[in-house]
């Protein structure tokens, strides 16, 4: 096929085919939904036989042939998908629903059933071929035509998602300042180090992996070896806007073991962890703390010296996810 006449002309005729090939070079032939919180599958508003597609947009790329292009998909308000078959006393089932594109250009739900229990993408199912994306996997119990929402598992995806990373380093403090800190609250979580940062929550971020890291906090010399010398608690991660309005990451424990009684050494704490955000504090200025909480009965605890150094990284991220649209 030679080159294409340009369409961005007055007067000029429309080409379909080069629009679409255009939108799969701006989506780089990626398929997907356009929002995070588009075309989300949930349950009729009484449970039944159905189910409702959300507002919103999706590309999806063709695959009637190699040069098919990109298909742009728009549905105002939502959908509704009566009267779908459900499964009899023998066995469950779990099916695939697709926004797919049927000749004529035309998009429509559909629902592909049997398909394997895990499976995510199209390719997986017994439609390989076909010009769709998924947006939901329903698994039926026996004997069940009611679709409820632990039944619906969501599998949009998105061509161009956001991400936003925001690194957050300090040093800890010597004796000279009084911040000299030592991890030794026992009630609750204590600010560890003393020090907060600034942050602001992306507008569009759904969902935030942090890893935190607790590098070269000091274990002083303990003066025995028993356990009572050992420094235990827990750590944890913090984004505190207002009110309410806070995210705390699952804790991680530390338990620190004295090697001689007349010596210290220097320990790393690191954690791992994913929240979703919800909507009320996506773009909200928000404190980054770092905690740490003693356990009840311990009489050693670490120390945030001025070589110890503390670092928290978070990756915001827009995934699409049913959290997205509330």
């Amino acid at each position: 096929m030679t080159l294409q006449p340009a369409y961005a002309v007055d007067g000029g005729p429309i080409n379909g085919l080069l629009i679409r090939r255009q939108l799969q070079s701006a989506t780089r032939g990626a398929s997907g939904v356009v929002e995070s919180t588009d075309l989300r599958v949930r349950p009729l508003e009484v449970p039944g036989a159905g189910f409702v597609i959300g507002d919103g947009a999706a590309v999806i790329r063709g695959k009637a042939t190699a040069w098919d292009g990109s298909y742009y998909a728009l549905n105002i308000g939502d959908e509704t998908v009566s009267d779908v078959e459900g499964t009899g006393s023998g066995s469950g089932r779990t099916d695939m629903v697709v926004l797919r594109v049927v000749p004529g250009a035309v998009v429509e739900p559909h629902i592909i059933q049997g398909v394997p229990a895990g499976a995510t993408t199209v390719e997986e199912t017994s439609e390989p071929g076909l010009s769709a994306v998924p947006l939901a996997r329903i698994t039926y119990p026996a004997s069940t035509a009611t679709i409820t929402a632990d039944m619906i598992t969501d599998l949009r995806t998105m061509p161009s998602p956001r991400n936003q990373r925001v690194l957050r380093v300090q040093r800890g403090q010597g004796l000279e300042d009084g911040r000299y800190d030592l991890a030794d609250y026992k009630v609750d979580f204590e600010r560890w180090p003393q020090h907060d940062w600034d942050a602001v929550i992306p507008t569009w971020a759904t969902q935030v992996q942090v890893r935190a890291n607790w590098d070269s906090a000091m274990y002083p010399a303990p003066g025995g070896t028993a356990a009572t010398f050992d420094a235990r608690g827990q750590v944890r991660v913090g984004l505190i806007g207002g009110g309410t309005d806070v995210l705390y990451t699952a804790a991680t424990a530390y338990n620190i073991n004295p090697i001689t009684d007349s010596n210290g050494y220097r320990v790393n704490i690191g954690l791992s962890a994913q929240m979703p955000i919800p909507a009320a504090m996506r773009g909200m200025n928000v404190a980054v703390r770092m905690y740490a909480k003693s356990d009840a009965d311990r009489t050693r605890y670490l120390v945030a010296d001025g070589w110890a150094s503390f670092a928290v990284d978070l990756e915001f991220r827009e995934v699409p996810a049913p959290g997205a649209a509330l």
